[in-house]
């Protein structure tokens, strides 16, 4: 945590030093190949054996088809590294044209200067208002824009049919009570009723903030009765035995393996798992269901947002290809390969596409109705900690009330 809070708190002096060290200009031939070419850089943490690195690539050499003089130099850094090389990128001059950003993260880079302004752009294309009001609200700060949307996810339960049957459950829990004794009925053996990610990073924070909006609580009211009744609800799921104490090691990759191994019969988790479970998972009989309710319906919005580099050379070329590919003929088509799911609600209402044919990718799409985005300030990453931090501390067992009580009064001065 220390280090993370280090890294975002640098971020002014970061770029004090590159304004002295790279008081130089550049050419404007050095943002060209050696055939005359314009070489637009991309950075993004989309690992490269998933099906959102297989759009990403088609994404280019489509463009490259269509644009014979732009040439892309695409490079994959994980997800856990990208923060830092974006912040040591500004202090040496050396960004990329183009970057895919974790929504939630947006804002902080923008005030940090990582991202152009791009609002007179978004402004003449007129394309804004076809976005779901979460997803293009995470690119802006301070009512400008500093990006658009990529795409969008929002979480969900997978269920395992199969297990279900064996234990004479006929209905889709729909509340927190239901859900509760559904997932103590599915607990035996060697086998626990639901799975979800706790592991000390933005992942689990991802999962447990759901419920929290699901009471009618947010972060602002986070030593609330209301915040702590959330916290209880996932602590006394481990104290019956229905999710395992070792969700506090897991992501959501390992959630998903709990899944496929059949050790949980439910599990909360995203849409991009989806071809996955098609592909190498396909004895399993799963299906998928909403969130449970307690006071109302939420979930969290996920996904990653495009964003043009303020020092970049090539900004008008960048804009163009961010433009292009939010054409709905590109987007739809391309989403379908990555298994990802549309930002803009107009093309998440076309029936032709996949996440309207698919019972359980339709799921996901009522559910981003429902989705929040985790638009807290440029202060979010520690925010998220604190909470993280929370739910370790929860899940050892220790006073939910005390501990709520504590993280609220470290999140309460940096909410904006």
């Amino acid at each position: 945590m220390k280090n993370k809070l280090f890294l975002f708190t640098s971020i002014l002096l970061v770029i004090l030093l590159a304004a002295c060290n790279n008081s130089g200009s550049t050419s404007s031939t050095d943002n060209k190949n050696t055939e005359g070419k314009v070489v637009i850089k991309i950075w993004d943490y989309l690992s490269p054996d998933s099906s959102s690195s297989k759009e990403q690539n088609a994404l280019i050499e489509q463009y490259e088809k269509e644009n014979p003089k732009i040439k892309f130099e695409r490079t994959y850094i994980p997800f856990a590294d990208l923060k830092t090389k974006l912040l040591q990128g500004i202090a040496g001059n050396d960004l990329p044209d183009i970057v895919v950003i974790d929504n939630p993260d947006h804002q902080s880079f923008s005030e940090a200067g990582v991202f152009a302004d791009i609002t007179k752009e978004i402004e003449d294309w007129g394309q804004a208002d076809k976005y779901y009001p979460g997803a293009i609200e995470s690119a802006k700060l301070n009512d400008k824009y500093y990006g658009i949307p990529n795409n969008s996810n929002a979480l969900a339960i997978y269920y395992n049919k199969d297990l279900f049957k064996q234990a004479g459950i006929n209905e889709i829990p729909q509340t927190w009570e239901q859900f509760a004794e559904t997932a103590k009925k599915l607990s035996t053996g060697d086998v626990k009723g639901f799975a979800m990610a706790g592991k000390r990073s933005e992942e689990s924070t991802f999962q447990f903030l759901p419920f929290i909006w699901q009471t009618g609580a947010d972060l602002d009211s986070f030593d609330s009765p209301e915040a702590k009744k959330a916290m209880s609800f996932i602590q006394n799921l481990v104290k019956e035995g229905s999710l395992s104490k070792n969700m506090i090691n897991w992501d959501q990759t390992d959630v998903l393996v709990q899944f496929q191994t059949q050790k949980a019969a439910m599990m909360e988790n995203g849409p991009w798992q989806i071809p996955t479970l098609k592909e190498k998972s396909k004895d399993l009989n799963w299906s998928v269901f909403l969130m449970p309710e307690d006071k109302v319906s939420a979930s969290v919005l996920g996904g990653e947002n495009w964003a043009i580099t303020a020092n970049s050379k090539n900004k008008k070329e960048a804009w163009d290809f961010l433009k292009w590919t939010q054409q709905p003929e590109i987007l739809g088509p391309m989403h379908e390969l990555g298994g990802r799911l549309p930002s803009r609600e107009d093309l998440g209402s076309d029936s032709n596409y996949i996440w309207q044919k698919d019972e359980n990718v339709s799921v996901f799409m009522e559910q981003l109705k429902t989705a929040k985005p985790r638009a807290y300030g440029t202060k979010y990453p520690e925010i998220s900690s604190y909470i993280q931090e929370s739910i370790q501390r929860a899940i050892t067992e220790e006073d939910v009330n005390k501990l709520m009580d504590d993280t609220a009064k470290k999140i309460e001065p940096l909410l904006p």
